[in-house]
């Protein structure tokens, strides 16, 4: 007799991601103003081609089932390739074309061949099962990536269980505006025969990402959607425009410097309010309050940065040391003593106290418009991500450790840090989960550390909002999902290193609206700059409520 023990089964080990439940609140924050965009949602093109695809179908007689995924998977695959050879044909950037396109690292090979002029078969990769499947999910890029954006913006309904289906006023209004500028009989023909040559992908080149530009009616359709615009109205959703526009106004700003937008500039502007020379960036009240929003989310993200770096520090320390302790305070006294700590002493006295070294912070910290400056806690938190990713040594454990606590001092000495969330609201308790986070902060600047000295603070630190909230939250995951996210936990063998997690930023879905304004043509390349076209200033234009 076959007996399940899954009560007694070793619970699953996963590597896990936010080790110190920090970044939660982060990715809160940046949900809330990038709705309708997300770390997955790469290209603007499969906002109009998906639902495309499903009216397409079903305008050929198709329903929902066996034959109607296996179309939809060979559509999908079809629509990769297209882009693939494209890219080839008409030259230029990758990223206008092929880049990040839905299957294109399982499809490497094909697309090699289809690049080169040489013809495959879809069938062989839009199978469900098999090594050379494009993809795992059954409705390929739809249903791992868009099909829940696609409900919260009203485009489509449905689930893979019970089949997707357009709204007639959104997926079905944007399905018809691509169809009028693209050959349906010839894409079809096309997946029925399996076989796709060079030439026929050629011919099918209008369905390429960069075609959008190209197709007038669809681009205005998507320009509304994406932009809250019509009947895509919705108050809800302004934080996306208004997050756009100021992308749009970032990138026109940096190129008249000769300066090209990218994270670490998005991260310093919206933080400090200033441009890379210290210039203010100037932005209408309504944006100003959103980009004040977002200064909101990197004050909580470069907290987040400090914090994961004193932990990298004593686990990376206690790894390399072979050491074994049986508790979380002597292994803390220990690292206390340990020469990562002593190293620091010349900058921050270990037996000074923190209220005093806040004092002296006028003498190191910059200006908060001199965000490029070492000893802003911007540049800082770029250090410790950077250094956390680096070999073992004492002197990059001891630079980390440095860092991590001139951005905590520096937070505890900006007024603006004072203010909390600001206008965001969590929900009831919604913070309980997250011990450490801009609300925590504040209370421990006022009312616990003060009065301790910076050695004290680093022991604190590193058991309090180190190694104990870690355990709660390693802990909290195995009871309630019943997977091992440990980086460090208790053995018969003492404290025990799992891994090492370095320290990270969260990915506030900026890379993925950057492409999508480029793919809209809104951000066009001046050579090695990206600067805001004329149809991204007219996006611009439009009245912010």
């Amino acid at each position: 007799m076959d007996i399940t023990t899954s009560w007694v089964k070793p619970p699953n080990a996963i590597g896990g991601l936010d080790h110190l439940a920090v970044q939660a609140p982060c990715i809160n924050l940046y949900g809330r103003m990038l709705p309708g965009i997300t770390n997955v949602t790469d290209r603007a093109r499969y906002y109009s081609f998906y639902p495309w695809v499903v009216w397409a179908l079903e305008k050929n007689g198709y329903r929902y089932g066996d034959t109607f995924i296996d179309l939809f998977r060979k559509a999908d695959c079809l629509f990769t390739l297209i882009a693939e050879r494209h890219g080839k044909v008409a030259g230029g950037d990758r990223d206008d074309h092929a880049a990040a396109t839905v299957g294109s690292g399982n499809m490497a090979e094909p697309a090699s061949r289809v690049r080169d002029g040489h013809s495959v078969t879809l069938s062989d990769f839009a199978c469900r099962e098999g090594k050379s499947r494009y993809f795992k999910n059954k409705l390929g890029g739809l249903g791992q990536y868009y099909l829940g954006v696609f409900r919260e913006l009203n485009i489509m309904t449905g689930d893979l269980q019970n089949g997707v289906q357009n709204i007639r006023e959104g997926g079905g209004a944007i399905a018809e505006t691509v169809d009028r500028n693209v050959n349906r009989e010839l894409f079809f023909r096309t997946i029925d025969e399996d076989t796709v040559s060079a030439s026929r992908l050629d011919e099918l080149h209008s369905f390429c990402p960069c075609g959008l530009k190209s197709s007038p009616d669809e681009h205005a359709k998507i320009s509304e959607l994406l932009f809250v615009q019509g009947q895509f109205y919705n108050q809800e959703t302004l934080a996306r425009r208004r997050t756009l526009k100021i992308i749009l106004s970032l990138a026109e700003n940096l190129s008249a410097c000769g300066a090209s937008i990218d994270i670490e500039q998005f991260r310093g502007c919206t933080y400090s309010g200033a441009l890379p020379n210290k210039a203010t960036w100037e932005l209408s009240d309504r944006l100003q309050k959103s980009r004040q929003q977002w200064a909101v989310y990197q004050r909580n993200e470069v907290l987040s940065l400090a914090i994961q770096g004193i932990f990298f520090v004593i686990l990376d320390a206690y790894e390399e040391s072979g050491e074994r302790f049986q508790s979380v305070s002597d292994l803390v006294l220990w690292f206390l003593e340990m020469p990562e700590v002593e190293q620091i002493g010349s900058f921050f006295p270990l037996d000074s106290s923190v209220a005093a070294m806040k004092s002296a912070v006028t003498s190191w910290l910059p200006d908060m418009v001199d965000w490029t400056n070492d000893n802003h806690e911007i540049h800082l938190a770029t250090q410790i991500e950077l250094l956390s990713h680096k070999g073992k040594s004492v002197t990059n454990r001891s630079a980390i450790l440095l860092s991590s606590l001139k951005v905590l001092i520096a937070l505890q000495s900006r007024p603006e840090t004072k203010e909390g969330y600001g206008d965001f609201v969590f929900p009831p308790n919604y913070l309980n989960a997250y011990p450490i986070n801009l609300q925590t902060f504040n209370h421990h600047s006022s009312n616990t550390w003060d009065n301790l000295t910076i050695r004290e603070w680093i022991g604190w630190l590193a058991a309090s909002w180190g190694i104990n909230t870690h355990l709660m939250v390693a802990l909290r995951k195995l009871r309630g999902q019943s997977q091992s996210t440990f980086r460090i936990r208790p053995s018969d063998n003492g404290l025990e290193i799992i891994a090492v997690p370095g320290a990270v930023f969260t990915s506030p879905r900026f890379w993925q609206a950057l492409r999508i304004l480029k793919d809209m043509g809104a951000l066009v390349r001046n050579g090695n700059v990206w600067e805001t076209s004329a149809l991204g200033k007219k996006f611009m234009e439009v009245a912010d409520e």
